[in-house]
């Protein structure tokens, strides 16, 4: 099924909580963060539509971005050439959300939820009663842009410590320059090269240095 024929059905059932149809990098619609799991639980649960895997579920910051989407993304601070953290007085106000990516293997087509919530509030309903696999993919959203899932089995960080301050992949986030007394230096990184293959490649080590 073309991605809008399952808009339109989502808007006859949903009505107004299903906003306009995206057509971006991926189809799908925006919807009302309240409904986000009762909308993921028809997907599923519809014959005709059979979502019965969640592909990926990101974490999204759209400072920089207006409200359709549009505009300059702002990149996330890291380190500078000589290895400290880079600062900015800018603090960020863009939106919060996530983007559900769905698949259905019976019918083999393809969809994408979007919730966006303010920044002030980056709460949404988890949708890991609907799809287990989601109770990691939320675990890894609330650590590193600090969305926060309501009826989480165990909504706690995956990647970082638990004492770890921040969310790292919000646009405002400033990386430390220490952490548990270990000084954090940035130098591999501010000086790492892209090779031919796209991957980064951090310098060489000084002659006589440690390999």
């Amino acid at each position: 099924m073309e991605a809008t024929a399952i808009h339109d059905l989502l808007k006859q059932r949903f009505g107004d909580d299903v906003l306009d149809l995206v057509d971006d990098h991926e189809q799908g619609a925006q919807v009302a963060p309240a409904r986000v799991a009762e909308i993921a639980l028809a997907l599923r649960d519809g014959d005709d539509l059979d979502f019965d895997s969640l592909m990926c579920l990101t974490g999204i910051d759209w400072d920089g971005y207006d409200e359709t989407g549009k505009g300059k993304s702002v990149a996330i601070l890291g380190y500078d050439e000589s290895g400290k953290p880079e600062t900015s007085d800018r603090v960020g106000e863009g939106d919060l959300g996530v983007a559900y990516a769905l698949y259905s293997h019976r019918h083999g087509h393809k969809f994408c939820l979007f919730a966006r919530v303010p920044r002030s509030a980056p709460e949404l309903p988890s949708v890991s009663g609907v799809w287990p696999t989601a109770a990691w993919h939320e675990r890894e959203a609330f650590d590193l842009v600090g969305m926060r899932f309501t009826g989480h089995p165990d909504l706690r960080r995956i990647l970082l410590d638990d004492e770890w301050e921040g969310h790292p992949l919000r646009k405002d986030y400033q990386m430390p320059d220490v952490w548990g007394e270990v000084p954090m230096n940035g130098q591999p990184y501010a000086d790492a090269k892209w090779g031919e293959d796209d991957v980064v490649v951090p310098p060489a080590p000084a002659p006589g240095g440690d390999a």
